[in-house]
């Protein structure tokens, strides 16, 4: 999620702004909330790099972004959660390699239907037959991982639930509350327009990005 706001004329009060923001944000003592000041890299061909405060709690983080835009000054948050390692994933993906791994080694025979193992020979052609697709979905799983990982530097992302619990939910509507009550105190703090510090014209309703997998 990402909000943002423009106050014009007020360029030259960057650095006051941010620094407002950070001794505010820790002022408010939330429980386990981290703020720090961290320089970050757009990757590309640019390198390009920006001074960011970041607050962060459990699986969820804001990017707050104070800069001057010519002669105005842009504020913005950006919200984002990480959900996770999912345990019943772990379990799933484990089975699926289990299963691979009898179908690869079990060797149907024929022999056994003479001996009455008629269940036998099913079951062990039935897994022979299934490894071949089981592990071209982890062939295109490391893939699609790996080329995660280049992205963003998370080579775990199928481990992770696709959906946000209510917990992870209240944290992040938490932060952004925080947040945008704590950017408000910050710009009248040094003296500018507080009342252009606004909430989301849809209010604080994070949105749930659901993957396939």
């Amino acid at each position: 999620m990402h909000h943002s706001w423009l106050l014009p004329g007020d360029h030259a009060q960057a650095v006051a702004v941010r620094n407002s923001i950070m001794e505010k944000i820790r002022q408010r003592s939330v429980m386990k909330l981290n703020v720090f000041p961290s320089t970050l890299i757009e990757r590309g061909i640019l390198m390009e790099e920006r001074e960011y405060l970041v607050a962060q709690r459990g699986i969820c983080t804001v990017f707050i972004y104070v800069a001057p835009a010519g002669q105005d000054l842009y504020i913005s948050r950006a919200t984002t959660a990480l959900p996770a390692i999912s345990n019943v994933r772990i379990a799933i993906f484990s089975l699926l390699f289990l299963i691979m791994l009898f179908g690869f080694f079990s060797r149907p025979d024929v022999g056994t239907i003479v001996n009455g193992g008629v269940v036998a020979f099913l079951f062990a052609s039935f897994l022979s037959v299934l490894s071949g697709p089981i592990l071209l979905f982890f062939i295109v799983l490391l893939i699609l991982s790996f080329i995660h990982w280049l992205k963003e530097k998370d080579f775990w992302r199928y481990l992770r639930p696709n959906f946000l619990n209510d917990f992870n939910l209240d944290d992040l509507m938490l932060l952004e509350h925080v947040t945008d009550d704590t950017v408000r105190d910050a710009v009248a703090q040094v003296g500018l327009d507080a009342n252009k510090i606004v909430p989301p014209a849809l209010g604080y309703q994070p949105k749930q990005k659901i993957r396939a997998i």
